[in-house]
């Protein structure tokens, strides 16, 4: 397994992702390994509307490549209306026997725009609402209490194109995930290194 030195972390930008990333796995049908060799696990290839946002966090190993707190996946989305040719909203409902929720749209549509100015895609930010029990249908009308907000966030990115994109990149994280506290030690450290100063001029100012 390749091994990315430390304190680097796979994070491209919107720009990045729908100027390289994205057309390239489209033109490529998704081969990862094509496109990233040796790095392909940076980028999976999963349907995220079909399972809950855990799964691609779960089993992880130490993460020797890099993708930090977040996971990137080349995903395929489908029409809620496949009868209509015209129609642009993406089935996002995810089901199971473990229990379902739904992707829901935070922010709707936004431009992101090249160095130029030119509109290479769209960014749609999401949050994942989890069924309460053993509910596992979703209905628009009087049903908020049936289900819950998590911290699961995600970022869908699709290319500028007349028809419906099936293709998407979606960058997915757990904003109430507790990273380890980087400075934990050193404060830890500050703190002796303190007392060890205080102990040494309480010793001068008695001698």
């Amino acid at each position: 397994m390749p091994v990315i030195p430390p304190g680097m972390v796979f994070d491209p930008n919107g720009v990045e992702i729908l100027s390289l990333y994205l057309p390239m796995l489209i033109n490529n049908g998704g081969n990862v390994v094509a496109c990233l060799g040796e790095f392909s696990d940076l980028i999976k290839v999963s349907n995220v509307y079909s399972c809950k946002p855990e799964f691609f966090f779960s089993n992880d190993e130490p993460d020797a490549l890099g993708r930090g707190d977040h996971r990137f996946v080349f995903s395929h989305r489908e029409k809620i209306a496949q009868k209509n040719s015209n129609g642009k909203r993406p089935r996002r409902g995810v089901h199971g026997s473990e229990g379902g929720g739904f992707w829901r749209s935070s922010t709707g549509d936004k431009s992101v725009m090249d160095d130029h100015g030119r509109v290479l895609g769209f960014l749609n930010v999401l949050n994942f609402y989890e069924y309460h029990g053993n509910n596992n249908n979703y209905k628009k009308k009087n049903r908020e209490e049936e289900f819950k907000k998590t911290n699961w966030i995600m970022y869908e990115y699709r290319l500028n194109r007349e028809n419906f994109q099936e293709w998407v990149i979606c960058k997915i994280k757990n904003t109430g995930r507790k990273r380890d506290a980087p400075n934990a030690t050193m404060d830890n450290d500050d703190g002796g290194l303190v007392q060890e100063i205080e102990d040494l001029v309480s010793s001068l100012v008695e001698d």
